[in-house]
C-alpha cells in the first residue's frame, strides 16, 4: 500500500506516441496514467527475475 511505503516522485520521458497510448488505456480503464504506471513498475519488479530484460540491470546502482 502507497501509505505504507512513502511516496517518491520519478520523472520519466516519454514519446508523444506512448503518452496518448497511457491516456487512452487510462480512460478506457477509468484510472490515471499515473496508476497505470505504478502498476506496470509492480509488473516489472514482479517478473524481474523471470525476464530477461535487453539491458543488465543487476549491475547499476
Amino acid at each position: 500500500m502507497i501509505a505504507d511505503e512513502g511516496i517518491v516522485r520519478v520523472t520519466a520521458s516519454l514519446t508523444r506516441s506512448q503518452e496518448a497510448a497511457l491516456k487512452e488505456l487510462a480512460q478506457r480503464n477509468r484510472v490515471s496514467v499515473a496508476w497505470l504506471v505504478r502498476y506496470a513498475v509492480d509488473l516489472l519488479i514482479d517478473g524481474i527475475e523471470e525476464t530477461q530484460l535487453p539491458l543488465d540491470l543487476r549491475g547499476r546502482s
